[in-house]
């Protein structure tokens, strides 16, 4: 591989970074309203308009995650040809879209009666959220 051809991955992943260090910043976002929905749920309220944008943009989060992923897996195929030179990375990334799944079949199976599956889709989330924290660590790690 050419120097030139280098220059362009070192500029690939760093875009890369800084495209799933916004995807976390989203699935804060993505919390925030969750838990506003929450809470005004366990005071007996509504906030449609959360409950609304919620739902929409989560599935929205969940590809853009997915796509990241997939982004990171080829970029590091591409530059070093194995997947797993970064092994802690890639299955802190694979974990990640295992949650990321597992969320959304949950989250289909919430009624509005039904906890359990609601205390889970939260607990998920909280765990999606200190993964996607340990993943920044390590990534940074990757590129500094």
């Amino acid at each position: 591989m050419q120097l030139q051809d280098k220059q362009v991955i070192a500029y690939l992943k760093l875009l890369h970074g800084a495209y799933n260090l916004f995807i976390m910043f989203l699935w804060w976002y993505q919390a925030l309203m969750g838990g506003r929905v929450r809470k005004t749920r366990k005071s007996g309220g509504l906030n449609p308009k959360a409950v609304r944008r919620h739902r929409k943009s989560g599935p929205v989060i969940s590809y853009l995650a997915v796509a990241g992923y997939l982004w990171g897996a080829v970029l590091g195929y591409i530059d070093n040809g194995r997947l797993l030179k970064y092994p802690l990375h890639f299955i802190t990334g694979s974990i990640i879209i295992l949650v990321i799944i597992t969320i959304s079949i949950i989250s289909r199976s919430i009624t509005v009666r039904e906890s359990f599956s609601r205390d889970l889709h939260v607990i998920l989330g909280l765990v999606l959220l200190c993964l996607y924290g340990i993943q920044a660590f390590l990534g940074a790690g990757i590129l500094f």
